[in-house]
């Protein structure tokens, strides 16, 4: 019995001996396999932090070699800076008609003066667009502090005369052009007179009442505006149209709107008094030109009321007062001084210390020039 239960024992031992030793084959298997699961993902991530340090090693050769010849000393990084905003249209505007030989002078003692937009011509006969250009050049003033308009004239346009084009193998250009050879010619010749690369208005010249067929004018627009599209030109607008119909056609046909309408101010056009209202409502600037030359200037020289005014106002020049009213009255002044303490003048009593105006006083003006001008 002794003997049975012995061997009994060493059969259990047995049985229990193998089944422990299975049960611990099968732990330690698992165990490897995690073990080889966690070697891996340290091997990965060894990987990955070794590959960004080679990157990074690499930009910093990179940086090092093209930025600085020597490796002690940190490159300068090189930042792109915004280019400077272009200027806007000015409350008075210098303008370069009828300057000749002294315009390249004149302009650029405007705009050391004060002034900031010009105004010139293309293809007039009474305009020396490469003077305006050698003038701003020459002034000191970076070009995106300036306003340079100028002017295009269909060849059937009276006062159209192609002295300022300089342009080698083009000039003089052919009087059988299209309109849009006319345009991009005309252009082209401008940004060359001017010297720069875009051309901050572009106006399109009516010769005083005589309209251009509109037909011909809607056709000049639609050229006009491409090169609004590339940048080369900023605003376009025009010249001498008093006629309220053509004006809203033009308006509502353009796909590049007008934002500026050149009109003499006289008693013959009713000093565009129906007009203003709707220059407003279109959100469009009012040049004005022949203020001094003009009705309004022979009405106020030598009268007792505007002499009165002038020295009520600091005792300005009559002529200041007159260009100050026309400011009061939505206008952008074209003036043609033609020495420096008359356009210092201008610029310090129009710009830097403005008139201030009261009603009385606007309507004691108004009443020597045309009473409807202020109501």
């Amino acid at each position: 019995m002794r003997s049975n239960r012995s061997n009994n024992n060493t059969l259990h031992s047995h049985i229990n001996g193998r089944g422990s030793s299975t049960h611990n084959n099968i732990n330690d298997d698992e165990a490897n396999k995690g073990n080889r699961k966690s070697y891996i993902q340290r091997i990965k991530a060894q990987l990955v932090i070794y590959t960004c340090c080679f990157l990074l090693a690499c930009t910093l050769m990179y940086i090092y070699s093209s930025g600085s010849q020597d490796a002690t000393t940190m490159p300068k990084l090189k930042i792109k800076v915004a280019p400077p905003s272009k200027a806007l249209p000015g409350r008075i505007i210098y303008g370069a008609k009828s300057k000749g030989d002294d315009t390249a002078k004149l302009v650029k003692q405007a705009i050391q003066s004060g002034f900031r937009h010009i105004a010139t011509g293309g293809f007039h006969n009474e305009y020396n667009e490469s003077g305006v250009g050698e003038g701003w050049k020459s002034s000191g003033i970076s070009r995106h502090e300036l306003y340079l308009q100028t002017l295009f004239l269909h060849n059937s346009v009276n006062g159209y005369a192609t002295q300022n084009c300089h342009l080698p193998d083009v000039c003089p250009p052919s009087p059988d052009l299209s309109i849009e050879q006319q345009v991009r010619i005309s252009i082209k010749s401008s940004l060359y007179n001017l010297q720069t690369d875009y051309i901050d208005a572009v106006l399109v010249h009516n010769f005083r009442a005589k309209l251009q067929p509109y037909e011909e004018t809607i056709q000049v627009w639609r050229v006009l505006e491409e090169y609004v599209d590339k940048g080369t030109i900023r605003h376009l607008g025009i010249v001498s149209v008093h006629d309220k119909e053509y004006l809203t056609k033009l308006y509502n046909e353009a796909r590049i709107k007008p934002t500026i309408i050149q009109n003499r101010f006289h008693s013959n056009r009713g000093y565009d008094i129906s007009l203003r209202p709707l220059f407003k409502e279109l959100n469009m600037s009012n040049q004005l030109f022949w203020i001094l030359t003009g009705s309004a200037g022979g009405r106020i020289r030598n009268n007792d009321v505007v002499k009165e005014l002038a020295q009520k106002m600091g005792g300005v020049s009559p002529q200041i007062l007159l260009y100050s009213f026309t400011m009061e009255l939505g206008g952008s002044p074209l003036i043609g001084s033609k020495s420096i303490s008359h356009m210092q003048d201008d610029v310090n009593n129009l710009i830097r210390n403005s008139i201030r105006w009261k009603k009385d006083d606007l309507i004691a003006m108004a009443n020597v020039i045309n009473k409807n001008l202020i109501s």
